[in-house]
């Protein structure tokens, strides 16, 4: 979509920092080249990262997404 939403998901670019946005990016195209090459066929399988900062907040898929859904809003 034009304004970098997905399915009705408003972005949160502009919304979080940069380097935030661009470890949701670079995780989102990994959760969509694990489901490209077939490695996403696993139960209660996920990928995360940390997000750049003094917080320890990280990234995860949210339950019940295939990994070809997964966006970085």
């Amino acid at each position: 979509m034009a304004d970098g939403s997905v399915a009705g998901v408003p972005s949160l670019q502009g919304k979080v920092s940069a380097e935030e946005w661009q470890a949701r990016v670079d995780l989102a195209a990994l959760y969509r080249l694990v489901a490209l090459h077939g490695w996403d066929d696993l139960i209660y399988t996920h990928i995360s990262a940390r997000i750049p900062g003094p917080e320890h907040h990280f990234l995860i898929n949210p339950y019940g997404l295939l990994f070809e859904e997964i966006t970085a809003s």
